[in-house]
C-alpha cells in the first residue's frame, strides 16, 4: 500500500501527521510460518529538497506457535522508526544512482511495505512462548536427574575435545 505524501510536497518543511495500515504476508521463520495482523505505522513525514523523512512508531501483532507446547501465541510488536527516502527521477542518467540500501520514492506516493516488514521482523522474539508456566518448557528445564548422555560418560562434557586440543598446544 502506498502513503500519499502530496501534502508534504506542496508544503516543504512542514511536519504532517499520518496513520498508515499496511500488509505483511505470512513469513517462513526457522521452519515455522508466522502471520501478522496489518501493521499500523503512525507518526509524521516532511519533505525537504529531494529527501522525505518519515518518523514515528510501528505497532503490529505477530501470530506463531509456542516453542514448547505448540499452542498458538500472539506477540505484540512495537518499533520506533526514523527513515529518509530519496526521490528518484531527479538525477541525470550520467550521475550516480542512489545506494542500494537507500530507500527511494517517486512521485507523490511512497511504498512502506518493505519498511513495515523489516521493522516487524527485527522486533520479533527469538522464539514464541505461551508463558512462564508452559508445561513443556518447564519439563525441559535442567533438573536433578542427568541426561542419558551424562550417565554414559560421567567424566565427559561437551567441550572436552576442545580442552584436549588446548592441552596439546600447551605441551608443544
Amino acid at each position: 500500500m502506498l502513503l500519499d505524501i502530496s501534502r508534504a510536497l506542496r508544503a516543504p518543511g512542514e511536519e504532517i501527521p499520518f496513520q498508515h495500515r499496511d500488509e505483511i504476508p505470512p513469513q517462513e521463520i526457522f521452519g515455522e510460518t508466522v502471520t501478522f495482523d496489518p501493521p499500523l505505522l503512525s507518526g509524521f513525514f516532511s519533505v525537504t529538497g529531494d529527501s522525505l523523512r518519515i518518523w514515528g512508531k510501528l505497532t503490529c501483532t505477530a501470530h506463531g506457535h509456542c516453542a514448547g507446547c505448540l499452542k498458538e501465541v500472539k506477540s505484540q510488536v512495537e518499533a520506533p522508526f526514523d527513515e529518509v527516502f530519496v526521490r528518484l527521477g531527479r538525477y541525470p542518467l550520467e550521475e550516480k544512482e542512489p545506494e542500494e540500501e537507500q530507500m527511494v520514492y517517486e512521485g507523490s506516493k511512497v511504498e512502506l511495505s518493505h519498511l513495515a516488514l523489516t521493522l516487524t521482523l527485527l522486533e520479533l522474539p527469538m522464539r514464541f512462548i505461551c508463558g512462564e508456566d508452559c508445561p513443556a518448557l518447564k519439563a525441559m528445564e535442567p533438573g536433578e536427574t542427568p541426561s542419558a548422555c551424562q550417565e554414559d560418560m560421567p567424566d565427559q562434557h561437551p567441550f572436552s575435545a576442545l580442552q584436549q586440543l588446548l592441552n596439546k598446544d600447551q605441551e608443544v
